[in-house]
């Protein structure tokens, strides 16, 4: 008796198929097959000529072939472990991923392993049959295909990069981008007087918190929700408060004397896309690439005044992690605690070390949020260590009370959860 096919069909398209292909140039002729509703009546119609049976179809509309972590893929692997479907059917090997070590992975070990027949259309490939020889050249050739892709596009970018285009999705606080030409930068008049506000309490010697708390004392918006507000839908999931690190970014910038500086960051290949920071001698800076906000010689003081912070903060103790960092919020606003160490000298000679936990947003916002309330590790330590000793002398006790209450326990925090 022939074996049942119970087939998931799995059809991708990405945003660079989308634009390369006829339909978004506005005609589909009649073997067009790359849109998600052509490879669907393909494969859907190839089902039904081999006498299989058509379980499910997932889509990943807009999704990268280097990337395996998209919906759709998922959701069929999940279907396949739990025995839904038996065979995976593709248009062809690239709609599977164009990853040559990962679709390799999948074709050879994973879907083997849940039991998984794969059957690639337009490539004449089929895990059972005798004509895999070409699947590991033709995954190669995909492979080949995203790498000259990416090479292509990051050529583009580069050369307007040098020409002095501003790329960046949005406009720097201060800015906004123009409407003649959305790749330079103009003055937005409100964000921009705030910018030189800001760089003058810097030189009156303000520190970075000092100069947040003014801000949020006055209502001043954040550079996100000012371009929510003004630019985009009117609301935004960042805080409404102007923090340390903001303003710090903010008086480091020299996109504020009209000097454009982008290249700073990429990602590792285009198999990794997690973003690092490059060398500064790949940086392209254009100077007077737009009307700058701040002059030369206020720019010129609060650089100084920057440099020096920093070089007391560069012969601190570099930050350790605390050994409740992480497992602490504040019981008034909710946010993460802090650990602030301190050392005490005392008049005998002996030095003594302490460690405390205070709010994070107390602390970032220029203490101008929340309150200065601390608790001291020692404290911590001792509370943790008389729970714990208690919680042994109940096990001692009687264990069996102790699991009862941790599973009525486990059981109530569930039923809270699922209202």
């Amino acid at each position: 008796m022939a074996k049942q096919y119970k087939v998931g069909i799995y059809c991708r398209l990405s945003v660079d198929d989308a634009s390369n292909s006829a339909k978004a140039k506005g005609y589909i002729p009649s073997d067009e097959s790359v849109s998600i509703e052509n490879q669907y009546e393909i494969l859907s119609k190839f089902v039904m000529l081999n006498g299989w049976i058509e379980v499910k179809t997932y889509q990943d509309d807009g999704y990268s072939g280097g990337n395996f972590q998209r919906p759709g893929f998922l959701e069929m692997l999940e279907d396949a472990r739990h025995g839904l479907i038996n065979l995976i059917l593709v248009k062809d090997l690239s709609r599977l991923g164009r990853d040559f070590v990962e679709v390799g992975r999948y074709t050879d070990i994973i879907f083997p392993s849940l039991g998984c027949r794969f059957v690639s259309v337009l490539d004449c490939l089929d895990s059972e049959g005798d004509n895999t020889d070409m699947l590991h050249f033709r995954s190669l050739m995909n492979d080949y295909h995203l790498k000259d892709l990416s090479s292509k596009v990051k050529s583009v970018l580069h050369a307007k990069k040098k020409s002095g285009q501003y790329l960046a999705a949005y406009a720097p606080y201060g800015y906004r981008k123009s409407e003649e030409d959305r790749h330079k930068l103009v003055i937005d008049g409100e964000s921009a007087a705030v910018v030189r506000q800001i760089f003058q309490m810097r030189q009156s010697g303000m520190a970075y918190g000092k100069i947040a708390a003014a801000l949020n004392e006055k209502g001043i918006l954040p550079p996100r929700w000012y371009w929510a507000v003004h630019y985009g839908n009117g609301s935004c999931k960042y805080s409404r408060l102007w923090a340390y690190a903001t303003v710090r970014s903010l008086l480091n910038d020299d996109i504020y004397v009209g000097t454009l500086t982008q290249n700073c960051t990429g990602s590792r290949s285009y198999k990794d896309k997690t973003m690092i920071r490059k060398p500064e001698s790949e940086w392209i800076s254009h100077e007077g690439a737009h009307e700058a906000i701040i002059g030369p010689e206020l720019w010129e003081a609060v650089q100084k005044i920057n440099q020096a912070a920093k070089q007391i903060s560069a012969n601190n103790t570099p930050p350790q992690a605390s050994l409740f960092t992480g497992k602490l919020v504040c019981a008034d606003c909710g946010h993460p605690l802090v650990a602030a160490r301190e050392t005490q000298r005392r008049k005998n000679g002996t030095v003594k070390h302490y460690t405390s936990y205070f709010c994070s947003r107390f602390a970032t916002t220029g203490h101008s949020i929340c309150s200065w309330h601390r608790i001291f590790e020692i404290s911590l330590k001792n509370l943790v260590l008389s729970e714990i000793r208690a919680h042994g002398k109940a096990v001692a006790a009687d264990e069996a009370a102790v699991l009862d209450k941790l599973k009525q326990h486990i059981q109530s925090a569930s039923a809270a959860q699922q209202e």
